[in-house]
């Protein structure tokens, strides 16, 4: 995954539907909280909580890991996720290294999407009119893919962001986003093979641990700087 495919997986996906009035995805979570309405309402409510905050974002950009961790993160699998980026590993790795793996895998994706936000936050406006959602193309009462074209600020190119989703006991959760057809679980999957090669899940584990602590060095920077 490229530079620019990184920053529209960390970025475009939490703008996707700037353009839905609030009453129209108000309307359409209350008659049915199908997926594509549960990703409106959600993405509806952090862009306002941003523009909201948008004084603030200067003084402290850690606000955009809270808004995030509010209102994205209820929205994601992270122990489906964590499984399929392990692979055959999951199977091997025992219930405390399980545990502790969907917490630095959670942490990390959170903290460089908001690392990412906030830089973004800092630098852009706020637009309504980036993302155009499809129709559903296939129904299916346990897993869909939601299709959707995002309008890069100043671009003329429009980026396919595909996110799949399906039913738990909490209803609908994403458990990948797919860019321009690269998949976040398959670049992560590639990106730690290396690592669990050669020092396993606890090597894995410890590399997480370390990466994250960058991610929040690298926030107190972007508050020390603005």
């Amino acid at each position: 995954m490229n530079k620019n495919n990184l920053l529209y997986s960390l970025i475009f996906p939490i703008l996707m539907l700037a353009n839905v009035s609030s009453a129209l995805a108000k309307a359409e979570t209350s008659v049915e909280n199908s997926p594509v309405a549960i990703l409106k309402s959600m993405t509806y409510d952090l862009i306002e909580a941003l523009k909201a905050s948008e004084k603030n974002l200067k003084q402290d950009p850690a606000i955009v890991h809270q808004l995030v961790t509010t209102h994205i993160a209820p929205r994601l699998d992270f122990i489906a996720a964590s499984r399929w980026v392990l692979g055959k590993h999951w199977r091997d790795a025992d219930r405390a290294q399980k545990i502790r793996f969907i917490k630095e895998f959670r942490q990390l994706l959170i903290r460089f999407y908001s690392t990412a936000l906030a830089e973004y936050a800092l630098t852009h406006k706020i637009d309504h009119n980036i993302m155009h959602f499809l129709p559903l193309r296939k129904k299916d009462d346990k897993d869909v893919t939601v299709h959707s074209i995002v309008h890069p600020p100043g671009s003329n190119k429009n980026v396919p962001v595909n996110y799949q989703m399906h039913k738990t006991r909490k209803g609908w959760k994403i458990y990948d986003v797919s860019i321009e057809g690269i998949s976040m679980i398959t670049t992560y999957k590639s990106s730690f093979a290396p690592q669990l090669r050669s020092s396993g899940v606890s090597g894995l584990i410890k590399s997480l641990v370390e990466r994250n602590q960058k991610l929040s060095t690298k926030t107190v920077s972007l508050n020390t700087k603005n």
